[in-house]
């Protein structure tokens, strides 16, 4: 009776540990090995107490702003997203479930900063974007990019 407590509760913690370190494997998966899509953004600086600094950003394209459908992501030469096919085949290159992008998390010094940039990239002077990854209907941010550059790398 002890020897089959002591084998469930080790089946436990096992099965307490793999749950999330397949969905950490998972995510970093599609970082590594996913396709590279760039999609310009609007983005602002909202302060939060509980979150802290971020950037709360939102799709150039209306078509990704909030998405609840599945969706195929077509891109250019230089990997930005330029249109959006509906109800795509799962199958398919570009493929995401429900892609939702609405924040991104930055050092406390460098969000205002990001947000004093996005008002040139209004004007036409800067191109601020998000690389996402895709692989298999999932998707990554790996990261914020100002005129090509990390942003947390931009304002060093």
């Amino acid at each position: 009776m002890k020897n089959k407590a002591l084998i469930l509760t080790i089946l436990y913690f096992l099965i307490l540990v793999m749950a999330p370190g397949y969905s950490i494997y998972r995510y970093y998966d599609i970082l590594r090995t996913g396709e590279t899509y760039n999609i310009e953004i609007m983005a602002y600086d909202p302060y939060d107490p509980f979150r802290g600094r971020y950037v709360a950003i939102r799709p150039a394209m209306r078509e990704l702003w909030w998405n609840p459908e599945d969706i195929q992501l077509i891109k250019d030469a230089d990997d930005f997203v330029v249109d959006v096919v509906w109800g795509a085949d799962p199958n398919a290159v570009g493929y995401v479930r429900r892609l939702v992008i609405e924040r991104y998390y930055l050092n406390e010094r460098v969000a205002p900063l990001v947000e004093e940039r996005q008002m040139r990239a209004v004007a036409g002077q800067d191109l601020i974007h998000v690389v996402v990854k895709v692989k298999n209907g999932g998707y990554a941010i790996e990261g914020l990019f100002i005129n090509g550059i990390a942003a947390e790398d931009y304002f060093r």
